[in-house]
């Protein structure tokens, strides 16, 4: 017998208009809603944000990985590169096909563990939770985590429920995708291995073997990263270690605090939709229960348990011993992953009410909901809520086009190849400015081993630092060369540059 969150008997007793039981129609919307969330934010920043701009830093070479985390995100970046610019645009893009591929697995987990009716109740709630709204448009390790990780957990699910070989495979070819985005990946990989033992799909000789397999592809998949990393190619190591004690100095009440507060602002529209169908449903007549009766409705019970611990409660575990026992800064965006799959958590513990209620009227809620949040997101307001790493008011393009006027006054007719400066602002003339040039991060190769000295020497480079002073005396700098951000925006200095001249000369023209 399956171990499902639903069973057949039930799933006919939901009654639902047909109409609304077409996957590639939910998933067409799913999709749509999250691109309208980016284009609406890329239509109104004017920077990009800082991990935004470390990929325009990165992406200039094929690595077994890069500064701080695994390759995937980046690699992905210079696939894209492939057929489009490396322009902002492009990166929103992926952005918003990474947060849609998110929602469109979990429902389709939604649907191999609750039926269709509830994977649509699912779809809605994640759809308002800000990070896959709100904040969509940010692309980092955590886009690509989400994606990786849901895509995971569809495979897994879909292979328990129905002892499907490829499937196993998929789960774990996506499982070593997702430890190839991020180390945080092994958080939530823990959690699936965890729901399929708790919830008895372990029981089946196939269904271990299955797993098994799955486990050495995806060690296989991520092997190659993994060891580059444990080799001391990159410092990701020593980045996923280093927020531990961070936050001592602020206690442990006051981290937490800080932490329940973020989430609790980034899932308030997904919650206060619950709050109104809860409320909804009082005084309407019982409809079957979600469990079904008797023993399978105690089964569908246990394996309704046993993925909530396993996708929500088991992350949640992990961020708060962190913080507790770590003694880590909880920082709002390790949310990201924590609580993606709150949407089925939510559903079900609170699947009565979603069975007696109208899917036509939680639908329309929804949606209403969505085009609320829209319309505040697009005030002036709502820009400053929801647009944090000063992509509101940093003057990216005035930058880019001012080096680039500076960089054609002294040395007129050559492409500018390279920027030495802070990641911020070489990441912003990378992706704003003429030509792609590459970025060595403030004078050390550490972080930019792909950059050839003799190269750089040669055809000449862009210096910028915080402070006149900083600059290099070989470059040619004047006062005017400088750009102070507006009060508004938070956490950038001002910058200035200079123009270290070419060795050699030049082609002309010449953009690549």
């Amino acid at each position: 017998m399956s171990r499902t969150l639903h069973s057949p008997d039930t799933a006919k007793a939901l009654a639902y208009a047909p109409r609304w039981d077409r996957p590639w129609l939910a998933s067409m919307c799913i999709m749509a809603v999250v691109a309208i969330w980016v284009a609406l934010s890329s239509h109104s920043h004017t920077a990009l944000h800082h991990d935004m701009a470390e990929q325009f830093v990165w992406a200039h070479v094929w690595q077994l990985g890069y500064p701080k985390h695994p390759p995937l995100p980046t690699w992905l970046f210079l696939l894209a590169q492939t057929i489009l610019p490396p322009k902002p645009a492009t990166l929103y893009g992926l952005s918003a096909l990474c947060i849609g591929l998110t929602g469109v697995f979990t429902y389709l987990a939604a649907r191999e563990l609750m039926g269709a009716r509830m994977a649509l109740c699912v779809a809605c709630l994640w759809g308002l939770q800000q990070p896959f709204g709100w904040r969509a448009w940010i692309y980092n390790h955590n886009t690509v985590l989400v994606m990786t990780v849901a895509m995971t957990v569809y495979f897994a699910a879909r292979a328990a429920r129905r002892n499907q070989q490829w499937a196993w495979a998929g789960a774990g070819i996506a499982a070593g995708l997702a430890m190839s985005t991020k180390l945080q990946a092994a958080v939530p990989l823990v959690g699936v291995l965890w729901a399929l033992w708790r919830s008895g799909s372990l029981e089946r000789l196939s269904a271990r073997q299955g797993a098994a397999m799955a486990v050495v592809l995806s060690a296989l998949v991520s092997a190659a990263p993994l060891l580059w990393m444990a080799t001391g190619h990159t410092n990701a190591l020593a980045y996923a270690t280093h927020q531990l004690g961070s936050g001592e100095a602020e206690g442990e009440s006051m981290r937490m605090g800080q932490f329940i507060v973020s989430e609790l602002r980034m899932l308030a529209p997904a919650l206060l939709v619950l709050m109104i169908w809860v409320a909804r449903s009082y005084g309407q007549a019982d409809a079957p229960s979600v469990g079904g009766s008797g023993s399978e409705g105690s089964t569908a019970q246990s394996s309704s348990r046993a993925w909530v611990e396993g996708l929500l409660l088991l992350p949640i575990a992990f961020v708060l011993a962190m913080g507790v026992l770590g003694g880590a800064k909880l920082h709002a965006q390790w949310g990201v992953q924590t609580f993606q799959f709150m949407a089925i958590a939510l559903v079900a513990w609170f699947g009565h009410v979603f069975a007696k209620a109208s899917l036509r009227w939680l639908l329309m809620t929804a949606a209403l909901f969505q085009l609320l949040s829209l319309l505040v997101a697009a005030s002036p307001a709502g820009q400053r809520l929801h647009a944090p790493g000063a992509v509101q008011g940093y003057p990216s393009r005035e930058l880019a086009d001012r080096v680039a006027a500076d960089w054609q006054k002294f040395a007129p007719g050559c492409a500018l190849r390279y920027v030495d400066a802070p990641f911020f602002e070489g990441g912003q003339i990378a992706a704003y400015g003429p030509g792609f040039p590459a970025v060595l991060q403030e004078g050390p190769k550490q972080d930019s081993p792909w950059i050839n000295d003799a190269d750089m020497a040669a055809k000449g480079s862009v210096v910028m630092r915080h402070l006149a002073q900083q600059l290099p005396p070989d470059v040619i700098h004047t006062p005017d060369m400088a750009v102070r951000p507006p009060r508004s925006v938070k956490g950038v200095n001002p910058i200035v540059w200079g123009v270290r001249l070419p060795k050699e000369p030049c082609q002309p023209g010449g953009v690549r």
